[in-house]
């Protein structure tokens, strides 16, 4: 591996470290919001369309932010926007435990967790790790982003404990205050190393006297699209679902607490399947990996559909194993191709671009998930929505890691 040459060869691998606890951290309000649901709906008597909207406005925030966090990272480096991404993520929960009003938590819990979703997200681990790998590229960034699958199975099961310890509010006061405690100790890192990369790999990725595309060229081309669909419509396919999941399960008869474990199990595989199906891309070939986790995507939403009751742990496990493991392991997937396709001095905001449709995905996904449910009073018409965007989604990876293995 290319790191095992650098001067120290450590180094690499706390990065790996660093984007994975950044990235728990900043995540623990949208990892741990379906347990919140039910509570939220209840302490502010509102429809689940108003509750689930607050998710809606956080993942659509972190798409329409993608573009700044990419111009930042650029111009300003890694450390100041991960600095940002803790101050949103800390303050936004702080300030949701004092919420009086669901518009102050569409603020607490949309916006500034929406700030923080794209200030730490995929554009600041490929900014950090883009640097430090090459051929391992998409394994790294999968171990980074499991941190999503991880925090969801420590946190969920956490804000559960919380809540019923003392309440919601208590719950995201303490969520919010872990997160800003991490801000001290990441100014202390050597961010100028940092910065400067591997010497092997930024020569590879941007031979001397070039700046690699720009965003312009990238805006004119079918592959920024490509990945952008496969991008959007994932997101609706995953987060059209996710909000709702532990109330789903409730109301196929498991206790609140049943449910947020099975949605913790869930989390758990997450980062096994990140890692594995990128693993698979990198080793056996990038179409066989998007068309594998889109398959298993689609099998464990309808494992999760036939669901009738607790009795019915195959059907959980199923769920559990198929939607948990294969949830992220898109991101990286996309990431690592664009990463390819563009890297250079303008990577950043291209790739702060691409999430715009992702976050506009993710919302409108968690919208209309909960608009559905109001409308038809059953959660069939969400699991069709799903499916739906499972198929358009993996047509646009393909093609570009199809692409991709004929420039081998």
């Amino acid at each position: 591996m290319e790191w095992m040459k650098s001067p120290n060869r450590w180094l690499p691998l706390g990065l790996v470290a660093l984007c994975f606890t950044l990235g728990v951290a900043t995540r623990a309000f949208n990892d741990s919001f379906a347990v919140f649901v039910p509570r939220l709906e209840r302490a502010f008597e509102a429809p689940r369309a108003s509750i689930t909207g607050i998710y809606s406005v956080a993942m659509i925030a972190i798409g329409l932010c993608g573009p700044f966090a990419g111009l930042i990272v650029d111009r300003l480096g890694p450390l100041r926007l991960a600095l940002l991404g803790l101050v949103a993520a800390g303050g936004g929960g702080v300030l949701a435990s004092q919420a009086g009003a669901l518009w102050q938590l569409y603020l607490a819990l949309g916006v500034a967790i929406g700030v923080s979703g794209a200030a730490i997200g995929g554009v600041f681990h490929a900014a950090v790790l883009g640097r430090w790998f090459s051929a391992r590229l998409g394994t790294a960034l999968a171990v980074a982003w499991s941190a999503s699958g991880i925090g969801q199975m420590i946190l969920a099961p956490l804000a559960q404990a919380l809540i019923e310890a003392h309440d919601w509010r208590f719950a995201y006061l303490v969520l919010g205050c872990g997160v800003l405690a991490i801000i001290v100790p990441v100014v202390l890192l050597p961010w100028k190393r940092v910065d400067a990369g591997d010497s092997a790999v930024m020569v590879l990725r941007r031979p001397p006297g070039t700046s690699g595309p720009s965003l312009g060229r990238a805006l004119g081309e079918l592959p920024f699209w490509a990945l952008s669909l496969s991008y959007s419509m994932t997101a609706v396919a995953i987060f059209c679902l996710a909000p709702q999941v532990v109330a789903y399960l409730a109301s196929r008869g498991l206790t609140l607490t049943h449910a947020a474990h099975v949605w913790a199990i869930t989390g758990l595989m997450m980062p096994l399947g990140m890692i594995g199906f990128n693993w698979l891309a990198d080793r056996g070939g990038r179409v066989l990996g998007a068309a594998s986790a889109y398959a298993c995507s689609a099998l464990g939403v309808v494992a999760l559909w036939l669901v009738d009751g607790p009795d019915d742990w195959p059907l959980l496990a199923a769920f559990a194993v198929l939607f948990g493991s294969t949830s992220g392991s898109r991101g990286p997937m996309i990431t690592t191709l664009a990463t390819l396709r563009y890297s250079g001095a303008h990577l950043g905001r291209i790739l702060g671009c691409m999430t715009i449709g992702m976050g506009i995905g993710a919302g409108l996904g968690a919208w209309i998930g909960g608009l559905l449910l109001d409308v038809t009073g059953g959660y069939g018409a969400v699991m069709v929505l799903s499916l739906v965007s499972l198929a358009i989604a993996a047509a646009g990876l393909i093609f570009e890691a199809s692409n991709r293995e004929r420039m081998r």
